[in-house]
């Protein structure tokens, strides 16, 4: 795997007739403003250029999102001159109709801001630093083309506004800002994206929201861990969708003794490990790392293996009491 520069995987995928834009399993904002950003972008300048999905995404963002593919469609990596992958740490993440090896021998590239990124890409180019793949990429189009069609500048504000939280979190820089006025001056429509991500939540969904804290939120280590579990049964209750999920956590998060926050789910014989830090010396991301996840130091993720949610908590509650004690 070469390392190089956004900008050069840029030229290279200009020069490509056809790119193929993959990102992680049950992408987020960011993954999916990566996505359709460069999309938009690409296509604008004569590449052909399509995002493969493994599923339907999340509610929120289909009104604002372009065309894509689906498993169905039949497209594969060999159909195109380049695949990238945008936003995603690792292969496991990765989602592909077929296995990474299949990816290997052909022209394969790698975007990301991930610090621990092992995507076996030919070119990869990873900034760890960054707030988000959107601001790097943003960035990036904005250098060759400083007035970026509108379209383009919306999906990647889309980005840079999840993983920072709306420009609250603090990996918002001075630069993360720039980056996202000169967006803003290239017709970015902040309305349309503050409407589709905040304002848009299905009844059901602010239901659940509320028994999630009236009766499934735990507290423990003085009240600065808090935590809950959305079991099958909350999931059916509600008709809910664990892909509609962004955001929760942060209800968890907002409540003022809490330091670290985690939201956890069922994943088939596993469980699924939400946490976010509002401490730096708290860095989450140690613990996802010791249950081989990944992530960022405020914001991480992991999948554990355990019979029930009973010895999740025995797991899990020693290393919060450990990363607490830093304080």
């Amino acid at each position: 795997m070469a390392e190089t520069t956004s900008s050069e995987i840029f030229s290279r995928l200009l020069q490509a007739k056809s790119v193929l834009l993959l990102a992680h399993e049950r992408p987020d904002g960011d993954a999916l403003g990566s996505l359709f950003g460069m999309q938009s972008f690409l296509r604008c300048r004569g590449v052909k250029a399509d995002v493969f999905l493994m599923a339907e995404p999340p509610y929120r963002y289909q009104n604002i999102l372009g065309d894509y593919l689906l498993i169905a469609d039949g497209k594969r990596a060999a159909d195109y001159d380049v695949t990238i992958s945008l936003d995603c740490a690792n292969c496991e993440r990765l989602a592909y109709c077929e296995s990474v090896e299949a990816l290997r021998n052909l022209t394969f590239f790698n975007l990301d801001h991930h610090l621990h990124n092992s995507i076996p890409a030919q070119l990869s180019c990873v900034e760890a630093t960054a707030s988000s793949t959107c601001e790097i990429l943003a960035r990036t189009a904005l250098e060759f083309t400083p007035d970026l069609e509108a379209q383009s500048a919306n999906f990647f504000l889309m980005g840079m506004m999840t993983d920072t939280g709306s420009f609250r979190f603090s990996n918002t820089r001075g630069d993360v800002l720039r980056v996202a006025a000169k967006l803003l001056d290239c017709g970015a429509d902040l309305e349309k994206i503050v409407n589709a991500l905040f304002f848009s939540n299905p009844l059901k969904q602010l239901k659940l929201e509320a028994e999630l804290v009236t009766e499934k939120l735990k507290l423990a280590c003085n009240d600065r861990f808090a935590y809950a579990y959305i079991d099958d049964a909350l999931l059916q209750k509600y008709d809910f969708d664990l892909r509609e999920d962004e955001g929760l956590i942060d209800i968890l998060r907002g409540i003022d003794t809490a330091v670290i926050a985690m939201l956890v789910s069922r994943k088939g014989d596993a469980f699924k490990l939400s946490m976010r830090s509002k401490d730096a010396k708290c860095p989450v991301i140690e613990i996802a790392r010791k249950f081989s996840g990944g992530g960022h130091a405020m914001a991480a993720g992991a999948t554990l293996q355990a019979a029930d949610f009973a010895e999740v908590e025995k797991i899990i509650l020693p290393e919060i009491e450990t990363l607490l004690g830093k304080l």
